[in-house]
């Protein structure tokens, strides 16, 4: 199986009564369009999107099936919320599809990569997609990073890591 996990883009910092309702910033948005442009460039889109409720993780999978141009199922969980558990979030992973892609947060997605991977991995920018390919036994596969355009408007593969 293919697992995409994708932190959400960067999001308002203030003024908002409850975390859960922080939207993208606009430059938040531009980023995350180019980030997901260039993901949708590189190969087929996931046969089911994952999601976390919080606002500034749907407009971030909003974006991402945009690019896509996807009419494939998007499910909304709270299950993928920052302080939501591992064994959660992997139990949505079972229903025998090809692909899967996972819209959430830090520190849940740092803590996903480590556990598929059997190892540490803690550098989970905003904006970024991790492909990972799941194998029947051992750790997940690195297939690449693709990490949002800071200077530039190319977004950066980090290729077979």
């Amino acid at each position: 199986m293919k697992i995409y996990l994708v932190r959400h883009g960067k999001a308002a910092d203030s003024g908002y009564p409850e975390d859960g309702h922080r939207p993208l910033t606009e430059m938040g948005r531009t980023l995350m369009r180019q980030t997901a442009k260039a993901w949708a460039k590189r190969g087929k889109e996931p046969e089911r999107w994952l999601v976390s409720p919080l606002v500034r993780a749907v407009q971030t999978c909003e974006i991402c099936v945009e690019a896509f141009g996807s009419d494939r199922p998007v499910e909304v969980t709270t299950a993928l919320i920052p302080e939501a558990r591992v064994s959660a979030a992997t139990a949505l992973f079972e229903g025998g599809d090809e692909s899967i892609a996972v819209v959430s947060h830090e520190p849940l997605l740092s803590a996903l990569a480590s556990y598929l991977l059997e190892g540490e991995f803690s550098d989970f920018k905003k904006g970024m997609v991790m492909s990972l390919e799941t194998r029947d036994e051992g750790p997940a596969r690195l297939r690449w990073i693709l990490e949002p355009a800071r200077e530039s408007h190319d977004p950066r593969f980090r290729e077979e890591l």
